[in-house]
């Protein structure tokens, strides 16, 4: 896997535990959205940094991290973008990160996904 890579999601999912907005800005992409597909939903950056800021302002921005049971990376064939898919231990749900290498990695979209997708063996 690509290091550099490794270090900006490292960086980017820190930042968002952290209620980090200003790092997530760095890391996300200008159209960089948020995807809830069982509610329909769907975010943009702005209403959401304001959402952290006011979160972290007022105390309550308490992510959980979740238990992960796997972690799968797609890296296309010239190594600019990549797909993350996470399966949650608690229910299989599947969570979907794209990322775009340009003049650094940038995360594009991330999705929590309706339901979980069948394992393909």
């Amino acid at each position: 896997m690509d290091n550099q890579f490794e270090q900006v999601r490292d960086i980017w999912v820190n930042a968002f535990f952290t209620g980090n907005y200003e790092v997530l800005a760095r890391y996300e992409d200008e159209h960089f959205k948020v995807i809830y597909e069982k509610e329909g939903i769907t975010e943009g950056s702005a209403t959401r940094y304001e959402k952290i800021a006011d979160a972290v302002k007022n105390g309550v921005w308490k992510p959980q991290k979740p238990n992960v049971q796997s972690e799968e990376y797609e890296f296309d064939e010239d190594n600019t973008h990549c797909k993350v898919i996470i399966e949650l231990e608690a229910d299989g749900t599947l969570i979907e990160e794209q990322w775009a290498f340009y003049d650094e990695w940038k995360i594009i979209e991330l999705k929590f996904c309706k339901t979980k997708h069948a394992k393909h063996h």
